[in-house]
């Protein structure tokens, strides 16, 4: 799966600045797909500069056009592009750490008005208002040179924009999703766990979000699942696309990539060595038409 933030981060050719616990680019989309996946294991914010993308979740889909903004969690997603014309974008990527710093020296100094959510959404809309639209364009200058600029004044110039999109009362939801994320002292594997096995990630990248190292992981999922994190992840999957058999019509091969699976042959020999039976004859047997 692609890896954006890391992406972004080591490959050369690309207008950056990259600070301690932040990362902005300016990139037109590497992916050649129409659909295709993707993930990170930092927060980010995007401003779409030309032409559209739809990101895709469980929940909803997001098209985002010229001129509009997004925040997105951490975490896995779908996008669709459309080639029809170019598409080119500023991402803001933001670590826990980046975003803790900006709600407890500017954000809550500014506004009383901060509530802790339940069950965050992965993406909001960001109402972009014209003093929003030029600090996100005030940015170019420090991309083109970004060693001519002193990090300190990228920092703030990055924590005013953060500010100036809390203050807009229709951000509150992006407020209160900032405040959520600076309070959680660590995330919750199981949090992490049910909103992300269904996308194809490996058990370091599954650490990674969870902001842990592999052995680390390893032993705080033993604790929470009693069992290891290829186990469960199999059997979550294997449950999910038995559901998707029985109640929809999709195919085989969209179920193994809903799934996470790595390929049709892994989702087949993985069903069948559980099951003892492949997912197409277990589907025909289970349909009301073979009863």
């Amino acid at each position: 799966m692609f890896d954006s933030y890391k992406h972004f981060l080591e490959t050369p050719g690309y207008h950056k600045i990259i600070g301690e616990d932040y990362l902005i680019v300016e990139f037109k989309c590497p992916i050649k797909e129409e659909l295709f996946a993707a993930w990170s294991e930092c927060h980010s914010i995007v401003y779409v500069l030309n032409g559209q993308k739809k990101w895709i979740t469980p929940d909803n889909d997001y098209l985002v056009q010229a001129d509009q903004s997004i925040f997105i969690r951490k975490g896995a997603f779908k996008n669709q592009q459309y080639f029809e014309e170019s598409f080119c974008v500023l991402m803001f990527f933001m670590k826990d750490d980046f975003i803790k710093k900006c709600i407890e020296n500017d954000i809550r100094n500014e506004t009383t008005e901060l509530h802790k959510m339940e069950h965050p959404e992965v993406i909001y809309r960001i109402d972009v208002t014209e003093s929003l639209r030029v600090l996100y364009e005030s940015f170019f200058s420090y991309l083109k040179e970004p060693n001519k600029t002193p990090q300190k004044i990228v920092e703030l110039k990055f924590r005013e924009m953060l500010m100036n999109i809390c203050l807009n009362p229709k951000n509150k939801n992006i407020k209160n999703v900032l405040f959520t994320l600076a309070q959680q002292s660590e995330y919750p594997i199981e949090q992490i766990m049910e909103e992300q096995y269904f996308y194809n990630l490996n058990i370091e990248e599954y650490a990674r979000l969870c902001g842990k190292s592999l052995s680390t992981f390893k032993r705080y999922f033993k604790k929470a699942y009693n069992t290891t994190p290829s186990k469960w992840l199999l059997s979550k999957r294997l449950n999910l696309a038995r559901e998707l058999m029985l109640n929809t019509d999709f195919t085989i091969q969209q179920i193994c990539y809903d799934c996470g699976f790595e390929s049709d042959s892994h989702f087949v020999r993985s069903f069948k060595s559980t099951y003892g039976i492949t997912p197409n004859k277990w589907r025909i047997q289970k349909t009301p038409a073979a009863s």
